[in-house]
């Protein structure tokens, strides 16, 4: 089964947590990356819990490539 990804993305001088069933204009605006990695394992962990569905967070790094860095299920 494919795991459901949420990420984060560097927004208008902060970050953006985006995800399936996180509309845009809900999307949490927050200022460090590391409250949105917070924030995405929540939005993971509560998604995982409330469809059984395995997801994992992904993370932008410096080097341009992405790392999942939470996984739930």
């Amino acid at each position: 089964m494919m795991r459901e990804l949420f990420e984060i993305e560097a927004s208008c001088g902060g970050w953006r947590v985006r995800g399936q069933g996180v509309a845009e204009a809900e999307a949490p605006y927050l200022p460090t990356k590391l409250q949105a990695i917070e924030e995405a394992h929540t939005l993971a962990s509560r998604r995982y819990v409330e469809t059984g569905r395995p997801t994992a967070v992904l993370v932008p790094m410096g080097s341009g490539t992405s790392v999942v860095i939470a996984t739930c299920g």
